[in-house]
């Protein structure tokens, strides 16, 4: 009987947070930059994940694809909240990728020397810059509650070898580098879009 009451008490502490914890459904972003379609739902999987590093949000990826093929991905404020009621989330956040780029250079390096013999190297310089544009809309509301931009970038230098430059490869999970320029500067902009919209909810 102990025991029951026990648990019965850890529940009820535990239910507090549970009920706090408040449902935001995220769709793919609409890609402005022409970088690649994958680009878009790679967002809302990294934004999803920065979500669930906070107990007081429960994100849910909601996949959304137009009837028409050539219409657009893009989803206002009425869809929005259509979609929310149908997926059980109190907000919905969707958006847009505005910027997308990435630029590369290499310089010669000083002569290095090896046993007695001079060995040359480049320096290559990558960098890489994205831009991400979100609309929180209330479900409860019915309408949009506020935008948000923000700009990830990140310099990469090193001596040599192959780094990504192309943000249509994060756009494909297989081949996805977490060491590529590209997507650290995508997690940059998505913890900042996360930490933005945290503050409106």
């Amino acid at each position: 009987m102990k025991r029951l009451s026990a648990v019965l008490v850890l529940i009820l502490w535990l239910l507090p947070g549970v009920a706090l914890a408040q449902k935001i459904g995220i769709l793919p972003f609409e890609d402005a930059s022409g970088a690649g379609a994958g680009l878009g739902e790679l967002v809302a999987k990294q934004i999803r994940s920065e979500f669930l590093k906070d107990q007081k949000f429960t994100p849910k990826l909601i996949q959304y694809k137009p009837k028409d093929e050539e219409e657009s991905t893009a989803v206002d404020a009425d869809k929005a909240v259509e979609l929310g009621k149908k997926n059980g989330v109190e907000y919905v956040l969707a958006g847009t990728i505005l910027e997308a780029e990435s630029s590369s250079s290499a310089s010669g390096g000083g002569g290095v020397s090896i046993l007695g013999k001079s060995v040359g190297s480049s320096l290559r310089t990558v960098k890489a810059t994205i831009t991400l544009q979100g609309e929180l809309v209330s479900v409860k509301q019915g309408k949009q509650i506020g935008t948000f931009r923000v700009t990830g970038s990140k310099t990469d230098r090193s001596v040599g070898g192959e780094v990504s430059t192309e943000w249509a490869s994060v756009g494909s999970e297989a081949s996805v580098d977490s060491s590529a320029p590209t997507l650290k500067a995508l997690r940059d902009a998505v913890e900042r879009l996360v930490k933005e919209v945290s503050k409106k909810l």
